[in-house]
């Protein structure tokens, strides 16, 4: 038999209302009425209807996260961030792969809307324009994580890309490098320009010109960093870098790898940075010196910062965070 909240407030000889605050913990209610009412519950085995709550409560309590690779090291260590966060507030997630595809992020995009999710967290580091054109038209918080929104028309919490290319790539300058290949996302991405003009903006500091032709703008992945390095190894001697500074640590683990597949040691012959810090970087041999993004508290900050849009019900403004890097010094980049 399916028993409804009237139910159990006439066997608890209660209100609904206070049932209600009772399941819900809207307002105070005395211990003795909670007992009282929770002892009805769990006799009746009483299951509110979810949608029904999410009606009244105008709320779900339900978070959607879309991301492009559910595979990927550093995304992983990102959701489990949020994930505790979330679950600490009493909100569940809602976890959506996307491999990236625009139709597909716009398919979940409306199936969250029409699931009354709470908020979006979206892993992006250059938003797109159907991702904006429907934040635009549904009235949904949202949270764009690694990207720096210059516009200020949404949230967002980030690194500073800028800073951490121009970091890691004065390092081996310092080292003495004064040939420096640059493995990086695609040029499309927001990310990638900041962290490219970081690069640039190094080498030029030092009175070092860059070589476009050392500039390999793929995929933020171990495939993308191997096909990169074996075209670069693949050149005549003389015409090699000494390090390469790369945009992620999968990127550097391929490129390492191509390296060695090119007769090539890391680091005696070329050296190699890489960025993000994932477990596998300090495991891998020989170990990658790389920025340490926190990752872990990008996803937690997006969270925190999500929820209080949720609580501002749209009377806050639009805020954007910038989280520290730390560069991480092993022998990968070493001379």
């Amino acid at each position: 038999m399916s028993y409804t909240i009237k139910d159990v407030a006439r066997l608890a000889d209660v209100s609904i209302a206070t049932v209600s605050r009772v399941l819900n913990r809207s307002k105070p209610v005395s211990p003795e009425i909670r007992e009282k009412v929770m002892k009805v519950v769990d006799e009746l085995g009483y299951n509110p209807n979810p949608v029904a709550r999410t009606l009244i409560m105008k709320e779900s309590t339900l978070i959607g996260v879309l991301i492009p690779d559910v595979a990927n090291t550093f995304i992983s260590m990102f959701v489990r961030g949020i994930e505790k966060e979330l679950i600490q507030h009493g909100y569940t997630t809602l976890l959506c792969n996307t491999n990236g595809d625009t139709d597909v992020e716009l398919h979940y995009l409306n199936l969250l809307r029409d699931k009354y999710v709470d908020g979006v967290i979206l892993l992006t580091s250059a938003p797109k324009p159907e991702q904006i054109e429907f934040f635009n038209k549904n009235d949904v918080p949202v949270i764009f994580s690694s990207h720096t929104d210059k516009d200020g028309r949404f949230s967002s919490i980030n690194i500073d890309d800028y800073q951490a290319t121009y970091d890691a790539t004065k390092y081996l300058i310092g080292l003495g490098h004064r040939s420096i290949a640059f493995f990086c996302g695609p040029m499309d991405y927001y990310q990638t320009v900041r962290r490219y003009d970081g690069y640039k903006q190094a080498l030029a500091d030092n009175g070092i010109t860059a070589r476009p032709d050392w500039v390999f703008d793929k995929d933020y992945n171990l495939e993308s960093g191997y096909k990169s390095g074996m075209e670069l190894f693949a050149r005549a001697k003389e015409d090699l870098p000494t390090a390469v500074c790369c945009v992620s640590d999968m990127i550097a683990i391929g490129a390492i790898r191509a390296a060695e597949d090119s007769g090539l040691s890391v680091p005696e012959d070329v050296s190699i940075m890489g960025f993000d810090d994932i477990p596998i970087a300090g495991a891998y041999r020989p170990k990658i010196t790389t920025v340490r993004q926190p990752v872990y508290e990008l996803g937690s900050g997006s969270a925190q910062m999500l929820l209080k849009q949720i609580r501002e019900k749209g009377t806050g403004s639009c805020e954007s965070k910038v989280l520290p890097m730390k560069l991480l010094k092993e022998k990968a980049a070493g001379r």
